[in-house]
């Protein structure tokens, strides 16, 4: 049976700030005292600290100590627009080093098993690229090596590299943060299986804590996220990853194609491969089951 608890139900949790260079990232923390390595979420783009919340299986929300952790500039993080200007490019070293300096505040040296979603997917393995001692695991989902997306996201991306048509992102941004059937139609571009979306117990959870994050995001910021990730680029360095790994994604992923996610499979040693067939990108709905299931295990 599926777990699809409410917020209630979650352990005492703890909100952090982190403070950094021009930007601050946000954090929320449970299960301090309990024993064995953290586990370290970090969600997808657009999305929120929260989003792993109503999908956390039990063994993980009250037996483990994790922390899930903000994207750059993502509420109620913060990212001075003047800090991201100033970036002429964003390294995938770069990214990780945030993380790497954020964890060093909140647990100190200690390693942790990484757990990431699409532009958290990627962060996890630029961890495991650039800061090997921080990991000691990686289940990345629907991550990816090259930033450049494909379909609707991709599309959106490809409109921010020019100063021509960045202010036409910035504009659907705010449209879609402040309509909830205009959110619903964009999230469902990611989707490959919507009878399964639809159905899922942590649908509703999901899509209203994700629409409430949506509307709080800067919309400038997020534009120029999306044109920076496009130029970050791992493909040279990914076969360093050394630490067990896991890579899921879904085969009707339309944001990031099955052969990609294959990619990165054969590229980390002694990686596993787990694709959910007719799932797109929005693993937590589409596959709620099969994703529980794969973290409680791949995580004991």
């Amino acid at each position: 049976m599926i777990a699809a608890p409410t917020k209630r139900t979650f352990s005492k949790m703890h909100s952090h700030t982190i403070s950094l260079p021009g930007q601050t990232l946000a954090a929320i923390s449970a299960n301090e005292s309990a024993p064995g390595p953290p586990v370290v979420f970090i969600h997808g783009i657009t999305a929120s600290v929260n989003l792993w919340l109503p999908s956390m299986p039990p063994e993980i929300r009250n037996g483990r100590r994790w922390i899930s952790l903000s994207l750059p500039g993502h509420h109620p993080a913060k990212l001075e627009r003047s800090t991201i200007a100033s970036w002429d490019a964003v390294t995938s070293e770069m990214w990780a080093g945030w993380y790497e300096t954020a964890l060093q505040q909140l647990i100190g040296d200690e390693p942790a098993d990484f757990v990431g979603w699409s532009t958290g997917g990627f962060s996890a393995l630029a961890m495991g690229v650039h800061f090997p001692q921080r990991v000691r695991s990686i289940l990345s989902i629907s991550g990816f090596a090259i930033g450049k997306w494909l379909g609707f996201i991709g599309r959106l991306q490809r409109m921010s590299l020019s100063t021509f048509t960045r202010w036409m992102v910035r504009l659907g941004f705010g449209s879609v943060g402040g309509q909830r059937r205009l959110f619903d139609l964009v999230i469902g571009s990611g989707v490959g299986d919507f009878p399964a979306f639809h159905s899922s117990p942590v649908y509703d959870e999901s899509m209203r804590d994700w629409f409430a994050a949506f509307g709080q995001h800067d919309t400038v910021i997020m534009a120029e996220l999306f044109r920076k990730i496009s130029r970050v680029d791992l493909s040279d360095c990914i076969s360093r990853i050394n630490c067990p790994t896991l890579i899921a994604g879904g085969q009707s992923d339309p944001y990031i194609p099955e052969s990609h996610t294959r990619w990165i499979a054969d590229q980390v040693r002694s990686a596993e491969l787990v694709l959910w067939p007719g799932a797109g990108h929005m693993f937590f709905a589409e596959r709620t089951q099969e994703y529980q299931d794969v973290l409680v295990r791949w995580l004991k």
